[in-house]
């Protein structure tokens, strides 16, 4: 069993983790989360030097021990780890405030909404601190299990990640001693795609693998490379588009395909290339497809000159084809252009016949008349089909190389900036990051309501996540803004307003969320809850309404709140609402009966008996409750905190004696229970 200081340190992180994702940074209630974090491992470092915490999807290995996956808070922060994408956490004598703040923070980071998990970051992006590191699933964390040092130590990379993969497809916790057919890993994948995180575990594998072996020599690279385009030539088209899609950012979708261009067989590549056209919901032109299909046929068979000649060819096309090519839209002008222009099956540029249909070659036109500084009804078209096309980004590249006083220059600009348009383009997610921060530079303040709008009103996580990113930063006026915007009675626009008041600094004066915990709708009390923790001397009252709501998840947040301490107010609710309460899911009334460890009060111990105990034999003796989540928590609570009381004592006797091993084990793992 855990010792009492590593038990209680896993608690403290995850209530570190769980205060990072409420508050913003440098909120009060953020440093004494990671004082208690750093003073626990303080004393656990002194005497160890280095601790690392293993994680599996809802338990964590610490010291050959692994925690209870029934353990609601725990399991919570294995889960959320395990989501990132990472196989363990490790910390080493010496660590710092500033180390802990930055991993609560990073891990503290949404991945299941849209997200990047840490763990398909790519090197340079990835989060490290001195004295605190997180490790990535796969080969790379092999240390933790002790496998390094023995037979697989002298395992070359590529075939390492080659067994990480199958490891992935074959959600096993060890790595497998050699690969198992291609056929098999492939109707594993097809058969477990739609399960939660299970195809970001594999596409992520398989960007590393194609990063790793490009480059590399040796057999055991070959063969890797010979299995890898044997499975991708194996998946079915719907589940390679897939893998594909879900493999990181564009810049990492992008930076694969480069890569498996340089180190798969010509067929796969081309399969690979298919497929991210396909997620993307775009097509390759059929003069390009017949034109690369040819060159991979030659590379396959032939002459040895043949072979090479077609090879280098098919490489050098796609490498050409992808470079710049953004897999939002893989078919912009110039990508048209080099298809057409290879095929010859179209000339480059065709007069159109109607207006409706889009100008060939506007951004050309578009150049031009930056260049000689003309505007007319052709430009204006040619303005609104780049827009339509490829956005934003495409006609600020323009704007950069503008000569400067460009009259054109300063007229598209105000196009683009004004607000109908501006908010047309935002909310069609045809801005980038970078884009929306160059119009936000010129716009100032005036972009502000517009972007609340598409906060309001847009269906798409990706856009909405690029809103809050961009409001978060523009100051004070953002959050009196929102306050007004809350005015508005359907429930979605005030859930996002106060998701976006919680991420700024600055909240009006006068703003109290505490009214919105009264709204009919879960999702808005929940995102409501928050905020009315902020309000100094409501905190008591906040906390109670919290605990006796319908909902379970503001239950469990305000669970999560009370960790470290329960003013006396609360305990009754807590009592009544959430350990007694029968109709409450058993994870909770679990995580109650925990919470009521930091209770010195007889109504906590008569409320943890209560749970415990089923009435009285006809000896008059107190008999146990079957043993469930919440019963076993109790059992626990009762051994840690109120060994010294008589009735408690008899209860423990009781559950010492039970023949049912979890019994026995929820009042001896503290080393708790009388003797």
């Amino acid at each position: 069993m855990l010792s009492r200081e590593l038990s209680e340190l896993l608690v403290e992180l995850s209530i570190g983790v769980h205060r990072h994702a409420m508050y913003p940074a440098g909120h009060p209630s953020l440093a004494p989360v990671v004082d208690n974090v750093l003073g626990r491992l303080t004393g656990i470092l002194e005497e160890r030097g280095t601790l690392r915490i293993g994680v599996a999807r809802r338990q964590l290995l610490v010291e050959g021990v692994v925690t209870d996956q029934k353990h609601p808070v725990l399991a919570d922060l294995a889960g959320r780890i395990h989501d990132h994408q990472l196989g363990a956490v490790s910390f080493d004598r010496g660590v710092t405030a500033t180390d802990v703040a930055g991993l609560l923070h990073a891990l503290a980071s949404d991945s299941e909404h849209g997200g990047t998990p840490l763990g398909f970051l790519p090197p340079e992006e990835f989060p490290h601190w001195e004295r605190a590191r997180l490790h990535r699933r796969g080969y790379e964390h092999l240390e933790i299990s002790g496998e390094v040092g023995g037979e697989r130590a002298g395992t070359e990379p590529a075939t390492l990640l080659w067994l990480g993969l199958a490891r992935a497809a074959l959600m096993s916790e060890e790595l497998p001693d050699t690969g198992p057919d291609v056929a098999t890993l492939a109707r594993r994948i097809a058969g477990h795609l739609g399960e939660s995180g299970y195809a970001q575990a594999v596409a992520g594998h398989l960007l590393r693998l194609a990063e790793g072996l490009k480059g590399a020599g040796g057999s055991e690279a070959e063969e890797a490379r010979r299995r890898v385009s044997e499975l991708l030539n194996e998946l079915d088209d719907d589940t390679l588009s897939r893998l594909v899609s879900v493999a990181g950012s564009p810049a990492q979708r992008k930076r694969f395909l480069l890569d498996a261009s340089q180190t798969l067989a010509a067929d796969a590549v081309m399969k690979v290339l298919r497929a991210a056209a396909a997620s993307s919901a775009q097509t390759i032109s059929h003069s390009m497809t017949r034109l690369l299909t040819k060159l991979a046929a030659h590379a396959a068979q032939g002459s040895d000159t043949v072979r090479s000649q077609a090879d280098a060819a098919l490489r050098e096309n796609i490498e050409a084809l992808i470079e710049g090519w953004e897999l939002e839209d893989p078919n912009p002008d110039a990508y048209t252009n080099v298809l057409d222009s290879m095929s010859r099956a179209a000339p480059l540029f065709q007069e159109s016949d109607s207006r409706d249909q889009r100008l060939s070659g506007a951004d050309r036109l578009v150049q031009m008349a930056l260049e000689v500084d003309a505007y007319g009804p052709i430009v204006g078209k040619a303005l609104s089909d780049i827009l339509e096309e490829a956005g934003a980004r495409a006609l600020l590249a323009m704007l950069r190389e503008a000569p400067e006083g460009s009259e054109v220059g300063e007229r598209i600009r105000s196009r683009l900036t004004s607000p109908s348009l501006f908010r047309h383009l935002v909310g069609s997610g045809r801005v980038d990051a970078e884009s929306l921060r160059i119009l936000i530079e010129r716009m100032g303040s005036a972009a502000v309501d517009p972007l609340l709008d598409v906060l309001a009103d847009s269906d798409s996580r990706s856009v909405r996540r690029l809103v809050f990113d961009a409001l978060v930063g523009m100051g004070p006026f953002v959050a009196q803004r929102a306050v007004e915007r809350l005015q508005d009675g359907r429930w979605f626009v005030l859930r996002n307003m106060l998701s976006l008041l919680q991420r700024l600094q600055y909240v009006p004066d006068g703003f109290d969320a505490q009214k919105l915990m009264e709204h009919p709708d879960p999702r808005v009390r929940r995102e409501a809850l928050p905020l009315a923790l902020r309000k100094p001397g409501v905190r008591e009252r906040v906390l109670v309404a919290a605990l006796a709501d319908d909902d379970e998840r503001m239950v469990r947040i305000a669970l999560l709140e009370v960790q470290d301490q329960v003013p006396d107010p609360v305990v009754p609710t807590l009592v009544n609402r959430v350990v007694r309460a029968e109709a409450r899911a058993a994870e909770i009334r679990a995580l109650g009966a925990r919470v009521l460890g930091r209770v010195r009060s007889p109504l906590a111990v008569s409320a943890l008996l209560d749970l415990v105990t089923s009435g009285k034999t006809l000896f008059g003796r107190m008999r146990m409750a079957a043993p469930s989540p919440a019963v076993l928590a109790a059992l626990r609570t009762l051994a840690e905190a109120w060994s010294d009381d008589a009735d408690a004592q008899e209860v423990l006797r009781m559950a010492q004696r039970s023949r049912d091993p979890e019994v026995r084990s929820a009042v001896r793992a503290e080393g708790g229970g009388p003797t």
